[in-house]
């Protein structure tokens, strides 16, 4: 079904109320399929448009075109022209940002059909221009939700440069009546070109989404949760990319203090970190609860693990952009080895993936999975189990994680060692970081997944510290970085020691002292 925009025109300069295009919505039977957008734009300076498709209420929301080309240096963005008919779908090249940035200055994009893209954070990152899933942030809303009027909110955030919007369409496919009940079930599996690794042909520095980053600047943000009685507090304070954060932290409540364990992912394809309690069941009742950036925080509920399960390996196993829910399973404490595996349950389609990691008990083996560490754009499943030459060393395993297919395995440090997620050397890949303590001090060791390069070791945090993830200076690698509580008022704090300025630590006072940092979830 499509639907034609109303109140085209001018797009105001340098006004962030933009021109607003409404599309009236009605006849919808059920719950939304997919989303496509086609609009007439012009613009003699695209770096200065951000294009937002907001649902009924603004019940669900996600940037298609946000400030290509703007990042660290540059607050101007990509000077490129806009002048023709674009359509942004998820069948679309993922390559809007790329081609912008491979024309000739004050060239013309020609029309064509592209992905929706992250948007561009003016002097903070270069992480924008990464594809985004329209499915993830609009299938399952139901025809309620559905019926009424969207809006196209298309803004200039410089001024002098001007443009405007003409024929515009949104295009709608819905299913039938009764298929979900409440719009948060598993998503409708896509067409079979869209099963496609979309990731392939992304720019290299979308390989792996930040970790950690609930604001969607492409930094990560400084994140604790707090046990309220029997609920869960988390407290977010964004961080402002030189060294401090906002004063004030977003706070809501998810989880149950007793029983949950905590992580963030990005269920709905924004590349915006969603936080994420998972609880234990009995055999298959396990639930994940994701609280949706994309919309207004509601949450969605997913039943998936069991009790003994790891479940902080989540990742875009099947590479259509949306974070497939996984955890890792090994026989129950105290029975004879059987499987050793990570289960996930991929987005594109609602299947069921199982990488087989060998057989054993859990203490085997210890998983960092749902990263990509092959720069295929999928997310892969990697092991560290002790050498069975020299037990006391670790030996790496690499699986392709939607074949299956194992494809590296290496030594690296000891059988006790932490691992730490990131690309903390190299490339944008995921490479595998660990991390042990010495003399009290922690000596972390990275080796680079594409080049299997070992870097030289790096001496950060001591005893007593929580280790996080992240990429907090924004340029594109994770930093060295930790959490540490203080039974002192006002002296907890992070630590980060930035990649770009290794000479220079950052320090944030922040939370309490039994406080968990969201950014330590997938250290193991």
């Amino acid at each position: 079904m499509s639907f034609p925009g109303t109140n085209t025109g001018a797009i105001p300069d340098n006004d962030p109320n933009g021109r607003v295009v409404s599309f009236a919505v009605s006849g919808v039977i059920g719950p939304i399929a997919s989303v496509e957008l086609t609009a007439d734009l012009t613009h003699t300076w695209v770096g200065d448009v951000t294009a937002t498709l907001v649902a009924p209420s603004g019940i669900a929301r996600l940037i298609v075109l946000g400030r290509p080309g703007t990042g660290r240096s540059s607050n101007s963005g990509d000077s490129s022209n806009l002048g023709g008919t674009y359509t942004f779908s998820d069948l679309g090249r993922p390559d809007l940002w790329p081609a912008l940035l491979a024309l000739d200055t004050n060239a013309t994009l020609p029309a064509g059909t592209f992905r929706s893209t992250s948007r561009g954070a003016p002097g903070r990152s270069n992480a924008g221009g990464c594809p985004t899933s329209l499915r993830g942030v609009f299938a399952g809303l139901t025809a309620g939700e559905a019926n009424g009027t969207w809006t196209l909110v298309v803004t200039d955030s410089i001024a002098s440069d001007l443009g405007s919007i003409g024929t515009t369409t949104l295009s709608l496919d819905a299913l039938g009546p009764g298929i979900f009940a409440d719009g948060f079930e598993t998503a409708p599996a896509p067409a079979p070109e869209m099963l496609a690794p979309q990731g392939v042909a992304a720019p290299a520095h979308c390989i792996n989404k930040v970790q950690a980053d609930f604001t969607g600047d492409g930094l990560s943000d400084f994140v604790l949760a707090r046990a309220n009685g029997s609920n869960i507090d988390w407290l977010i304070r964004e961080n402002l990319g030189n060294g401090t954060a906002a004063a004030t932290a977003t706070t809501f409540s998810l989880g149950s203090s007793s029983n949950d364990f905590i992580d963030s992912l990005d269920l709905d394809g924004d590349r915006i970190a969603d936080p994420t309690v998972w609880s234990p069941g009995a055999s298959e009742t396990g639930r994940f609860q994701v609280r949706l950036s994309s919309r207004n925080g509601a949450v969605r509920s997913v039943t998936f693990g069991q009790t003994g399960d790891d479940s902080t390996q989540s990742g875009d196993y099947d590479g259509d952009g949306i974070d497939d829910l996984g955890v890792y399973r090994g026989p129950p404490t105290g029975s004879p080895a059987g499987p050793l595996q990570v289960r996930y349950l991929r987005s594109s389609n609602g299947a069921l993936g199982v990488v087989g990691t060998g057989t054993g008990v859990n203490s085997d083996q210890f998983p960092i999975s749902g990263f990509d560490y092959s720069g295929d754009g999928l997310a892969d499943v990697v092991i560290q189990q002790a050498d069975s030459t020299t037990p006391s060393n670790a030996r790496f395993r690499m699986f392709n994680g939607l074949s299956g297919t194992q494809f590296s395995t290496f030594v690296l440090g000891l059988a006790s060692d932490f691992l730490i997620p990131g690309n903390h050397v190299g490339s944008a890949w995921a490479d595998v970081t660990t991390s042990r303590t010495v003399g009290g001090n922690r000596e972390w060791r990275t080796r680079d997944s594409q080049t299997a390069v070992e870097a030289p070791v790096v001496t950060f945090s001591i005893t007593g510290d929580v280790r996080i993830g992240g990429d907090y200076d924004g340029d594109g690698l994770s930093d060295h970085a930790f959490w540490r509580g203080s039974a002192t008022a006002n002296a907890s704090a992070f630590q980060v020691r930035t990649s770009s300025n290794i000479a220079t630590i950052w320090t944030v006072n922040f939370g309490q002292q039994n406080d968990f940092p969201v950014a330590s979830s997938r250290v193991h």
